[in-house]
């Protein structure tokens, strides 16, 4: 805009140096002119001169008039311009300040978000690590229940048969005493007492009396054995139930976090 401005204004000096030049050739033109004129009009040369130049002032003064108007427009509209261009270049380092914020916040809130996601994989990794532990520790306490629930349940189906041969007298009392023997979970000193009944009862009928006293001694101890065993499946039980709501206790919490 300023240099337009510059170039308008050496643009009006030089129309007027020429305007200058043009009515010193046209005075000069009509002093000769206004002579001839003059014996014509009868108007002095002088005069006639004066007319001249009073028409080309006029003239003149029409022309830098125009030319006023005409510059005025070009410098409102310059202004104009200039308002207009300086307040889209503000408007625009004030979009560029704030997209710059803008920027260092999304990278802030990026950095920030990395590490929350770096702390949940860590977390996410060990409980992965803690329950397959867990599971692991879980099938390993599930086989020994299963193995020792079998062991006493084959224990107290073993001693119930025995006690309900030697009370009917039955022919297999041998072959059941045999399986209460190799029962896994038999003591050693009732083995003890099997194998003494059944060697004192060996290849012969023992006396109804004789017999009463040696088995009744034998079922008193099979039958305090089922009791045992009872229990200590029902232990067991109660232990292993106790394993697994912990175990799922433990699943949940480490789903949860």
């Amino acid at each position: 805009g300023r240099r337009r401005l510059k170039c308008s204004t050496s643009v009006s000096a030089c129309n007027v140096d020429k305007m200058s030049r043009r009515l010193l050739g046209l005075f000069c033109v009509a002093s000769g002119l206004a002579a001839c004129d003059a014996a014509v009009a009868g108007v002095t040369p002088v005069q006639k001169v004066i007319q001249l130049l009073d028409g080309m002032l006029a003239k003149g003064k029409e022309e830098k008039h125009a030319e006023e108007v005409e510059f005025a427009k070009f410098q409102a509209w310059c202004d104009s311009t200039r308002k207009a261009t300086t307040k889209s270049i503000e408007a625009g380092a004030a979009q560029i300040t704030q997209l710059d914020a803008d920027i260092a916040k999304s990278e802030s809130d990026a950095e920030v978000l990395g590490q929350e996601i770096d702390e949940l994989e860590g977390k996410s990794a060990q409980a992965k690590s803690e329950a397959a532990s867990a599971k692991a520790l879980r099938e390993k306490e599930n086989g020994d229940y299963m193995a020792q629930h079998q062991d006493l349940s084959e224990s107290i189906d073993a001693c119930e048969k025995a006690v309900s041969v030697l009370k009917s007298k039955g022919a297999d009392v041998p072959q059941s005493l045999a399986q209460v023997r190799s029962s896994p979970k038999i003591p050693a000193h009732a083995i003890e007492v099997i194998e003494s009944f059944l060697a004192m009862n060996a290849g012969q009928e023992p006396k109804a009396n004789a017999y009463e006293f040696q088995s009744g001694g034998v079922v008193e101890m099979l039958e305090k054995l089922t009791g045992k065993f009872k229990d200590q499946r029902l232990a067991l039980q109660k232990a292993d139930k106790n394993a697994k709501s912990n175990y799922e206790m433990l699943l949940q919490q480490l789903t949860d976090n």
